[in-house]
């Protein structure tokens, strides 16, 4: 295996609009990366988009154009658009040894036969299970989005209402401080779906460390060392347009993990974690602790 980091070449990136073009468009991006190995049939390849400037800061060419990391079964080739630096990749690893890592993963659950966005359901049941809690589901418009859902909790929830979803918070360790921010009923929904996300992400990152060989650690209060962030939309579309309807979303993880069973996690390593992984998503970054 190998693992490289690409980039467009610094000099097509100041002469050109190729930047701009390829800014949000990860079906064309996709596209020129494959280019990289001209002999494979099949992708043997996954990689995750970041930024040279936060990522090479110290280098001089480094601005605001992408940079790509690569993890492949077959070292990519030089081309005519991208720099590569490739290594061999072959981590040495132990059962029971713990890494930090990234993550950034496409998240889905399946619902009667269904992919959904684990985000947007994690939302969407969320809010259907307190209109029904609280006996409004007669009162809801026809069109019934998500919009429509908090609208009719925030104007007909109350006070009761305000002091179920305090009482949640309360026991959140994450969200209970923010309580004596503020007790509006607006902020308590907000931070009470979000709590819901972030549980449901994390009940979605347990069970792929169950198939794939690792488990999260869990701190001094027992709480796994997991973060969520940059939850993003991404159009599927040859030009990128993010009002299509084809597409998937993507969220990146942060934390610490630990090995439970060595070729499943090599498994991880070399194939990835989840769906779209054709499309910069799965990529497990992994460093030692300390």
């Amino acid at each position: 295996m190998y693992f490289s980091r690409v980039r467009i070449r610094p000099a097509i990136f100041k002469s050109s609009q190729l930047g701009k073009v390829l800014e949000g468009n990860v079906y064309g991006i996709h596209r020129l990366l494959w280019d990289l190995f001209p002999d494979d049939q099949q992708r043997t390849f996954l990689y995750r988009e970041e930024i040279a400037r936060e990522q090479l800061g110290a280098l001089p060419t480094a601005r605001g154009e992408a940079v790509y990391y690569l993890v492949s079964q077959t070292k990519p080739s030089e081309t005519e658009l991208f720099n590569v630096d490739s290594k061999d990749y072959q981590p040495q690893l132990e059962i029971g040894q713990r890494l930090t890592f990234e993550c950034r993963a496409n998240p889905v659950v399946t619902r009667q036969g269904k992919k959904h966005d684990v985000v947007m359901d994690a939302q969407q049941q969320f809010l259907k299970l307190w209109v029904k809690e609280l006996n409004l589901e007669a009162e809801l418009p026809t069109k019934q989005e998500k919009s429509a859902y908090k609208r009719l909790l925030l104007d007909k929830g109350g006070e009761a209402f305000s002091q179920r979803l305090s009482e949640i918070l309360q026991k959140d360790p994450v969200y209970a401080e923010r309580l004596q921010h503020s007790g509006q009923l607006f902020d308590l929904l907000e931070w009470a779906i979000k709590a819901n996300i972030d549980r449901k992400l994390e009940h979605w990152f347990i069970n792929q460390g169950e198939r794939l060989g690792f488990k999260l650690v869990a701190d001094s209060n027992n709480l796994s060392k997991l973060q969520n962030s940059a939850y993003q939309w991404h159009g599927l579309s040859a030009k990128g347009g993010k009002g299509d309807k084809a597409g998937f979303s993507s969220v990146d993880f942060t934390g610490e993990l630990q090995i439970t069973d060595m070729e499943k996690f090599k498994e991880a390593l070399f194939s990835g974690i989840g769906r779209s992984k054709a499309f910069g998503c799965g990529l497990l970054l992994v460093r030692r602790c300390g």
